[in-house]
């Protein structure tokens, strides 16, 4: 089996807040959003950007659709970008008129829908839902009363979710019923150390373990399928945000960073903030779903 090798940097993009890496394999590039800036990003294999499209709103997370499109959100909506011609060609009604509320991570099920979750950037407690998108973009509820719903990821046969509240610091696992209208059995998979900040981002290997960025803890964990902490992978910067498996053969993890509310201070310590870096590890990830789009 082929070594874990040294994490390095993939791009200085010097991204505000960078978050929902996906991984293109029909361009060979990754994929990557500025929350902050309201931008979506694609990274060659050199690590060089080309901006894909801006926008006033917050765009919180991103997913490839089975038409080579890219679904995306915006504050509290959810919008499809054609990507031939760059410019949007769908998009929802808003979950919530209120300003503070945003959708944050997101991903696509294995039936094509895309899954989200609507945070408040206000910090109220227990406000948090996962909403499910159909490809005409109406949404449903699969899950509330949590407080900041973030990184999803399936596992490998479909029939469970892997989530993260951040505000709870915990991971969980719930039973995905493919026509169910909300999750069941939702239990807690870790609960990641406190003082390694929060829980973000997530991604799945082949062999089931989980591997989250912690938010303010500079390091990525990495679980195994029972939940148990295998090992900690430090990172040079203090807030990694998300991670996805890519590269030819899915065994490069790319990791998304964020300067976003750091001070002065920790700009001059950490310069690095909010660039996006790989390891190559030994086993691949497991792909991601795609949007059934109209």
């Amino acid at each position: 089996m082929p070594a874990q090798e040294e994490l390095r940097l993939f791009s200085h993009c010097q991204a505000d807040l960078g978050e929902s890496p996906v991984w293109d394999e029909t361009h060979q590039c990754l994929l990557f959003v500025d929350i902050s800036g309201g931008q979506i990003n694609a990274l060659d294999l050199h690590g060089n950007l080309t901006r894909l499209y801006e926008s006033p709103s917050r765009i919180g997370a991103l997913a490839l659709t089975e038409k080579g499109n890219l679904i995306f959100t915006q504050n509290a909506g959810v919008a499809i970008l054609d990507r031939t011609r760059l410019r949007v060609i769908q998009h929802s009604k808003l979950a919530i008129t209120l300003s503070s509320y945003r959708f944050n991570d997101g991903a696509c099920d294995p039936q094509g829908r895309f899954i989200t979750g609507l945070m408040d950037e206000a910090h109220s407690r227990n406000t948090g839902k996962f909403y499910r998108y159909d490809a005409g973009l109406n949404a449903s509820v699969i899950l509330d009363n949590i407080s900041l719903p973030n990184g999803l990821v399936w596992s490998r046969d479909g029939r469970e979710l892997f989530f993260v509240d951040s505000v709870a610091r915990t991971l969980y696992r719930a039973r995905y019923p493919a026509n169910g209208s909300y999750l069941e059995q939702v239990s807690v998979f870790a609960q990641t150390p406190a003082e390694l900040g929060r829980p973000d981002g997530l991604a799945l290997d082949v062999e089931g373990n989980l591997w989250v960025c912690q938010f303010n803890g500079s390091c990525l964990l990495q679980y195994d399928p029972n939940g148990v902490l295998l090992q900690t992978l430090p990172m040079p910067v203090p807030r990694p945000t998300s991670c996805c498996f890519g590269g030819a053969d899915r065994r490069t993890l790319f990791i998304t960073t964020a300067k976003f509310g750091m001070s002065a201070a920790e700009h001059a310590d950490y310069p690095a903030a909010g660039n996006i870096y790989s390891i190559r590890l030994p086993v691949p990830g497991i792909p991601r779903h795609r949007f059934k789009e109209l």
